[in-house]
């Protein structure tokens, strides 16, 4: 008869299995349930909002009548006689809280939940955090392990704060959904250390980029800042890159050593800021994504003779 596991292998197999098999395989096991919160929790993505709870493919969503629970299209329905309220916070409480640490590469956070007494020194390993709206940041900040930072990619949307936090300006990547009654200034980009910002989707002036780089040109001060600018669609890319023309016309050129899907018939730039650093300004299409879409602002060491 084979040995059973000891405690540190049962550990580590508990560790590494999928989140939504361990979490089948340990409500069928009362012995497992005693030590289930004491192994780290590892998830591929997770999302928080107010009636539902995604573990990686099974999603969990509370109305006043049910929890509905589906996976892989099945769905099963339990009819829960307590408030919509009471069947998110049991749920949150049994799958997350009481965890000393949870990895999660992907966290998505929607909603300004607070974890009870049981969750008081819950911590999140992320890498990828998207917490849209200040009430969601300030919420899920201070569950996030300080070993996390700086965060890989962080996903918001830009506020009159936004862009004094450290996590914020530290993030590898930082994307913003930019909002139609949202302005983001040249004074707030100035303030990003980021090694690529998105500004995703949504109406955005691209003057703000234009004074951003005239500024640089003045100063000559290095950018150390890829700008990305996304959009659903080519028009509002077109209109962009059209409003660069006046402004950079004689630094227009053909960006031929340049390894991305380039759409050649649209402008180019490559603008000079010191002797050290210009930028290529270029538009992109990438057909698999959402907002296809993109105008790249991107600084790149000078090279002598171009």
């Amino acid at each position: 008869m084979p040995l059973p596991l000891s405690y540190p292998g049962l550990k580590c197999v508990l560790e590494h299995l999928e989140a939504v098999k361990r979490a089948h395989i340990i409500g069928r096991s009362p012995g497992l349930q005693k030590i289930d919160k004491l192994i780290p929790l590892c998830l591929g993505s997770l999302t928080i909002d107010s009636d539902i709870v995604t573990l990686n493919k099974l999603s969990i969503k509370c109305n006043k009548k049910k929890v509905k629970f589906q996976m892989k299209r099945k769905t099963i329905s339990r009819q829960i006689s307590e408030s919509q309220e009471d069947k998110m916070n049991k749920l949150i409480n049994y799958y997350i809280c009481g965890r000393s640490i949870i990895h999660v590469d992907s966290l998505n956070w929607c909603d300004s939940f607070l974890p009870d007494d049981n969750g008081v020194n819950l911590k999140f390993r992320v890498n990828f955090l998207k917490a849209l709206f200040p009430e969601d940041f300030e919420t899920v900040i201070p569950l996030i392990d300080p070993r996390s930072f700086p965060l890989k990619t962080l996903v918001t949307i830009p506020n009159t704060s936004t862009f004094d936090k450290h996590v914020v300006k530290q993030a590898e990547t930082l994307i913003l959904n930019i909002m139609i009654d949202h302005i983001v200034t040249v004074e707030d980009l100035k303030k990003l250390n980021n090694q690529t910002v998105v500004l995703d989707r949504f109406s955005y002036s691209s003057m703000n980029i234009i004074s951003l780089i005239k500024y640089h040109i003045e100063t000559k001060k290095d950018i150390g800042t890829t700008f990305m600018i996304s959009s659903l669609a080519n028009c509002f890319i077109n209109t962009m890159l059209d409003e660069f023309i006046p402004a950079f016309g004689e630094f227009r050129c053909d960006l031929y050593g340049v390894d991305e899907r380039l759409v050649r018939v649209l402008s180019q730039f490559s603008i000079p800021i010191n002797k050290k650093s210009r930028i290529q300004v270029y538009a992109i299409e990438v057909a698999e994504e959402n907002c296809p879409y993109k105008i790249i602002v991107k600084p790149v060491p000078e090279i002598s003779g171009i």
